[in-house]
């Protein structure tokens, strides 16, 4: 799952890569390149509306559940920099991301490594 996530680099060079680039704002995980150079950004009402050229390309998208394993891979890796990165961005995103944390961590049983994880990520958590 690192490797998807993270390319064949694997997390070491994300983190790198994370701090090396100035943040604009919305943190893009390595191979999704192209695909966030691709998004324009409109206004439209309150809201911002994400337009994709190609709307095949959505498949190809980081998707929270995604965000989440890659919060926990950061979280047994040890990369307590990259994870607090990761959450401030995911809070500034929105409310999902925590949401599915917790409802996770409730559905895995008590004493998984998956449950753990999840566990300390969420305690890592300002709120």
């Amino acid at each position: 799952r690192a490797g998807q996530l993270f390319g064949t680099a694997g997390i070491e060079s994300a983190v790198e890569e994370l701090f090396s680039t100035p943040s604009s704002g919305q943190m893009v995980l390595p191979g999704f390149e192209e695909l966030a150079a691709k998004q324009k950004r409109k206004r439209r009402g309150r809201g911002q509306k994400i337009s994709i050229e190609d709307p095949g390309e959505m498949d190809a998208s980081a998707t929270t559940l995604d965000r989440v394993h890659a919060a926990m891979l950061l979280q047994s890796g040890g990369q307590a920099n990259a994870l607090r990165a990761l959450i401030k961005a995911e809070q500034d995103r929105g409310p999902d991301f925590l949401r599915l944390a917790n409802a996770l961590s409730a559905l895995y049983p008590k004493g998984s490594e998956e449950k753990r994880l999840l566990d300390a990520m969420l305690l890592a958590v300002h709120r």
